[in-house]
């Protein structure tokens, strides 16, 4: 059996299900079956699929549909994409082994179909990822844009002069404009994070003001568009830029902080079900790359988010396993572990284990340090510094903790010494970068600081440096 690609259909909710014929008739077919997928989540991962035997050089595919759809028909490693209404009775016919070339088409929802591929042939450049991404990266960002407004100008003008643009329906006349609209956005907002993933410098360079003036939350929240790929790219990126901006512009070197920042990101930026879809979808694609922590505060923000709705329940064991991986292990078994840092064990001056949860009931400032780091041991006067801001009374509800990665007790003792911590909470989770501490939440550098508030939640994975005044108003503002 020869490997297939999959018709995709996206379904939303509405009142009436309807039914959808597509018949297909190949006279030289090269393959035994055709094969669908519902795009029903946008999710491949997730989506049903079907398969069909061809019978005689035939396949009919009848399909349930509740509003007007995009589908993607595929045949032996080709596909071309058509536009469903309710109760089209559309026939395929392919004369030789080219599906975009060859094929035919007759039936009600030929006229829309006939379009998409008129205009996808006159402007697949403006559409091939590949040659779109050569672009970016070999022109100027005003060359770009007006190169991608021009585009966008031929498109525009070509639907509009299109012969048979009065037969299309309102849905298709929508579903076009928002490809040619969203187009547009989706590139201009991609060139900047597109041309920092391709150098190895550490920031991405932003976008004039002035291009960006029409690129508003207004544009971003359009849960009409998710049917529309191109829509759905733009929101990848929008988010992505944004969270660059709020990061100062600086790449992220570590995948739990960056997916964290993104979440933080599309909450105060995107509502509905373009939030839930983006949770869903980047936690899919990027769970296996982040700490057991950040999956589950992810997965739990997507559940919340959706009321535990079908996204929650379909991404359900893939988190739960990356939630459960041991990567900690436990140095006191009869310890009690009541959430998910609970598993991290640490070793305090004393000789005895104690967990995050143990601290519950004050504000935690943690500093990830080690004896060897130079730059954990130049913001120590910072942290002595910042603990002086808090009164006597204010620092019964903070604890400055001190984590040290080092992979020995001696070495870690003497440090406290040498930095003067002896009055302060220390811990030791020994192991260097190999330290189980270090693998929960990926740790990629440090000195690396953390805020946790009195219910032991983690309310900030990479909070401030001592060094920067903000970080005593974080403080603050958890204490009262």
């Amino acid at each position: 059996m020869k490997k297939l690609l999959f018709i995709t259909s996206f379904i939303t909710q509405f009142a009436v299900a309807q039914n959808v014929t597509v018949s297909c008739h190949f006279n030289l077919a090269s393959a035994d079956s055709c094969s669908m997928r519902i795009d029903k989540y946008h999710i491949k991962d997730f989506d049903p699929t079907y398969k069909y035997a061809l019978k005689e050089n035939e396949c009919v595919f009848k399909l349930t549909i509740d509003k007007p759809c995009l589908a993607e028909f595929s045949y032996n490693k080709q596909s071309v994409n058509f536009w469903l209404e309710p109760n089209d009775d559309l026939k395929l016919t392919v004369d030789y082994d080219s599906l975009y070339k060859a094929i035919k088409m007759t039936g009600t929802g030929t006229v829309h179909n006939d379009f998409l591929k008129a205009f996808y042939t006159t402007f697949k450049n403006d559409f091939d990822k590949d040659i779109v991404k050569r672009t970016m990266l070999t022109t100027g960002i005003d060359a770009f844009e007006n190169n991608i407004f021009n585009q966008r100008k031929k498109q525009l003008d070509y639907f509009n002069g299109y012969k048979d643009k009065a037969s299309f329906s309102p849905a298709f006349t929508a579903y076009v404009n928002t490809i040619i609209k969203y187009n547009y956005f989706y590139q201009l907002q991609a060139y900047p994070i597109i041309n920092a993933n391709d150098n190895k410098g550490l920031v991405v360079t932003p976008l004039p003001a002035l291009l960006l003036e029409n690129v508003t939350p207004a544009l971003a929240n359009n849960d009409e568009a998710l049917n529309c790929e191109q829509y759905r790219n733009f929101l990848y990126y929008y988010i992505v830029y944004n969270t660059s901006k709020a990061n100062g512009f600086n790449k992220f070197t570590d995948n739990s902080i960056s997916m964290e920042k993104k979440m933080a990101v599309t909450n105060q930026t995107i509502n509905g079900k373009a939030n839930v879809y983006f949770i869903a979808t980047y936690l899919n694609e990027n769970v296996a790359n982040v700490s057991p922590y950040t999956a589950k505060h992810v997965y739990d923000m997507l559940s919340f988010n959706e009321n535990k709705g079908e996204y929650t329940k379909l991404l359900k064991q893939k988190c739960e396993k990356r939630i459960n991986t041991k990567e900690v292990a436990a140095k006191k078994p009869d310890v009690a572990e009541s959430s998910a840092t609970s598993a991290i064990k640490i070793l305090g001056t004393d000789g005895k284990y104690f967990t995050f949860d143990d601290l519950k009931g004050k504000v935690v400032y943690v500093d990830f340090w080690a004896s060897w780091c130079g730059p954990c041991r130049q913001m120590m006067p910072f942290s002595k510094e910042l603990h002086k801001r808090f009164t006597p009374k204010q620092l019964k509800s903070v604890v400055f903790l001190y984590i040290s990665i080092d992979k020995t007790e001696e070495l870690w003792k003497n440090a406290i010494k040498q930095v003067g911590l002896e009055e302060m909470k220390n811990g030791l989770v020994p192991g260097d970068w190999s330290s189980e501490i270090v693998k929960y939440f990926q740790i990629n550098s440090i000195p690396r600081y953390m805020l946790i508030d009195k219910k032991g939640n983690i309310v900030d994975i990479n909070a401030k440096r001592p060094s920067d005044e903000a970080v005593y108003d974080d403080i603050i503002k958890l204490i009262e």
